[in-house]
C-alpha cells in the first residue's frame, strides 16, 4: 500500500518516516509535501491509498486538500495530524470522511493504531470492490445469454455500459455432441 505525508515542517515529515516501520505494516513512501497545493498535486498523481495529513498548512489547509482531492474522484484514506485540538477543526474532517484526526506530539502507538485501522478499511473496500467486479462480470454474462436467446426483459439495459454499443458483432455459436448418443450437449 502506497502512503503520503504532508506536513509543512520538514522535521515532523522526517519524524513520521522514521517513527514506524512502513515496510512491516505492508507500506511504501511514495511522497511528500510541504505545501498543501503541492500536497493535492501529488495526491492526484501518486493516488495514495492512506494521507498523512497537517491540517495547517501554507497554500491550502489539509481540509482543503481532503475535499479538493475528493471532489477530484481521489478514493484514498486521510489521518489527520494537527498541532490543534480544536474541536470544529475535527468536526469538519469528520464531515470529510476523514478516518483518524490526531493531535501533535504524534504517540507512535497511538498512529500505528490508527494506521492499521485505516488498512483495515482499506482491505475490506478492496475486497468489497472485487467481489463486485465479480458479481458484474457474472451478471453481463447472463444478460448477454439472455439477449441472445431472445429471452432479454430488462427495461433499463444500458447497452453502453454493458459495452454492447458496437454496431457490428461477431457471433460464433459451439455445439458440442456426444458420439455415444448422438445428440447436441
Amino acid at each position: 500500500m502506497k502512503l503520503f505525508i504532508a506536513d509543512d515542517e520538514i522535521d515532523v515529515r522526517e519524524g513520521i518516516r522514521y517513527l514506524i516501520d512502513w515496510t512491516a505494516l505492508d507500506f511504501t513512501i511514495c511522497g511528500e509535501g510541504k505545501n498543501g497545493q503541492e500536497t493535492l498535486d501529488k495526491i492526484l498523481k501518486y493516488q495514495p491509498d492512506l494521507v498523512l495529513l497537517d491540517i495547517r498548512m501554507p497554500k491550502l489547509t489539509g481540509l482543503d486538500v481532503i475535499r479538493l482531492a475528493k471532489d477530484a474522484g481521489f478514493r484514498g484514506r486521510f489521518i489527520i495530524l494537527s498541532g490543534y485540538s480544536d474541536f470544529s477543526y475535527a468536526q469538519e474532517a469528520i464531515r470529510y470522511g476523514v478516518n483518524c484526526y490526531l493531535t501533535k506530539p504524534i504517540d507512535e502507538d497511538e498512529l500505528e493504531k490508527a494506521v492499521l485501522e485505516a488498512k483495515e478499511s482499506i482491505l475490506s473496500e478492496q475486497k468489497s470492490q472485487k467481489k463486485m467486479v465479480q458479481y458484474r462480470s457474472q451478471a453481463r454474462d447472463s444478460i448477454l445469454k439472455d439477449i441472445m436467446a431472445n429471452k432479454a426483459t430488462y427495461p433499463l439495459l444500458d447497452y453502453h455500459e454493458l459495452m454492447l454499443d458496437s454496431p457490428v458483432f461477431q457471433v460464433i455459436i459451439y455445439t458440442n455432441y456426444n458420439q455415444k448418443s448422438f445428440q447436441a450437449t
